[in-house]
């Protein structure tokens, strides 16, 4: 779906119905971003509980590509702390870290074309041998700890769910329910296409190998423009600003953003990321 359509933004926030529900909106990454200053934290949804006053259960909405799976972990353990019930609705995606926090919900509602994925911890090293070695044993200690949310939500044995994670899978709504990640389906909903295009539009999910089509960046043709910057959102792809992506992590040439739009800066790619720092 064209970026230009989406009009939902990442973002996370806490509101207190009137019923007594407090509403938990989760469209955002998983963990700190400290370039952007987004992303959910463990941290971040303890004051938003704490602030809201008095409630009688959380209506916790998810559409995120996940992050930290520590943060994800301890998001998921606060959520069972409260004593309270808690229910899930998967607008649009729940992947990696954010699927964890999923597994919170006494219920999980799915959107009709929602879609969860599991998979292996992931990280960087650097080192030697040895550093690599111990790397590795890390990560299949995390994988098996995120494990074992899955294990007491779907009932079903460890080693069935290492090898759901092991193949980074992606499970429709309807997997979901047969599987046992999901309680029910939400009938169709006018602002499905727009949870989706939010899903489709979070440059995380490129780190991710099996990819659904439906979650792939689309054409960079002037019509369909994938560019995050003010100008291209706005359609007006011919005054492009955008100077490289906003991750520290990513390398431009390799980037998506603002391929295939004129570049209004020659900034090198060391002085483009100085000016994102506001340096």
């Amino acid at each position: 779906m064209p970026r230009n359509s989406i009009k939902l933004k990442p973002q996370f926030k806490a509101a207190l119905q009137p019923s007594g529900v407090l509403e938990l909106l989760v469209y955002e990454e998983i963990g700190e971003n400290f370039w952007t200053g987004g992303g959910v934290t463990a941290r971040s949804v303890k004051q938003s509980i704490d602030s809201a006053g008095a409630f009688d259960s959380v209506s916790l909405r998810i559409n995120s590509p996940g992050g930290d799976a520590f943060e994800g972990a301890a998001i998921y353990a606060l959520l069972g702390s409260l004593g309270k019930p808690v229910n899930v609705f998967v607008d649009g995606i729940a992947a990696s870290a954010a699927s964890i926090i999923a597994m919170a919900g006494e219920t999980i509602t799915m959107s009709h074309v929602g879609m969860m994925m599991v998979h292996n911890a992931m990280c960087f090293c650097m080192g030697d041998g040895d550093d690599m070695r111990k790397c590795a044993d890390v990560l299949d200690k995390v994988s098996a700890s995120i494990g074992a949310a899955y294990v007491a939500r779907t009932g079903k044995t460890a080693d069935e769910i290492s090898a759901i994670m092991d193949a980074e899978t992606w499970m429709s709504a309807q997997d979901c329910v047969d599987q046992g990640f999901a309680t029910a389906i939400a009938p169709p909903a006018a602002k499905d296409d727009q949870s989706m295009a939010l899903a489709g539009s979070f440059k995380s999910l490129a780190k991710l190998k099996h990819v659904p089509k439906t979650l792939q960046p689309v054409s960079n043709a002037a019509d369909d423009c994938t560019c995050p910057c003010a100008a291209c959102e706005d359609g007006d792809c011919a005054n492009c600003d955008c100077i490289g992506c906003d991750s520290m992590d990513c390398s431009d040439d390799n980037c998506g953003c603002g391929e295939g739009v004129p570049q209004a800066s020659n900034l090198s790619t060391y002085e483009a990321r100085l000016k994102l720092l506001g340096k």
